[in-house]
């Protein structure tokens, strides 16, 4: 499972990865690899589930998180090109009339839009270890709000927790984001 990354990325895995980073938003200008780093950055989250909740191939993969964008339609143009291109095919398969990824036959993901109210449903019941979400700037911080409600350590696998974090993405913009993770501007 190889995955190349920029000097920019190595700097936000190492932080995604400190203990105290719960939530992080990456950011910066467009071409930047920051759907690639979302993309790779799941990819490697699976993996660390499987691993130490010792997960085994099953006929029901375990439901780790949720990848998405604001709307879904820009998340299947988008966001699920990058990982097709990014990511080995060999690692997974994509359900899309159940919006999962299925990664290594043992973890899987819910992916699309919060403009989609099925989507939005199985947030309800949902205990996820990761939410990324990307180009987070079209985003409202009340989505925020209810993706974090996901989170919270419930999810569990052979007695262990799921390390719970949130990856945003984000271009450059005037929008919540700015003084949610940076303070008054």
């Amino acid at each position: 499972m190889e995955m190349k990354f920029t000097a920019k990325q190595t700097l936000a895995f190492d932080l995604m990865e400190s203990e105290g980073t719960a939530e992080m938003l990456y950011g910066g200008a467009k071409g930047g690899a920051k759907t690639v780093f979302l993309c790779y950055y799941s990819l490697y989250y699976a993996k660390k589930v499987i691993d130490i909740c010792k997960l085994e191939p099953s006929p029901y993969p375990k439901l780790i998180g949720f990848l998405g964008r604001k709307r879904g339609v820009d998340f299947n143009k988008t966001t699920l090109e990058t990982w097709k291109k990014m990511i080995d095919p060999s690692y997974y398969e994509i359900q899309k009339q159940d919006k999962e990824i299925i990664l290594f036959g043992m973890v899987k993901y819910h992916f699309g839009g919060l403009d989609d109210e099925e989507t939005i449903n199985k947030f309800n019941s949902a205990e996820y270890g990761l939410v990324a979400i990307d180009q987070a700037e079209e985003t409202t911080r009340d989505d925020a709000g209810m993706l974090r409600g996901t989170l919270g350590g419930r999810a569990m696998f052979n007695g262990i927790s799921l390390p719970t974090k949130l990856l945003l993405t984000a271009n450059p913009d005037e929008c919540w984001l700015q003084q949610d993770f940076f303070g008054k501007i």
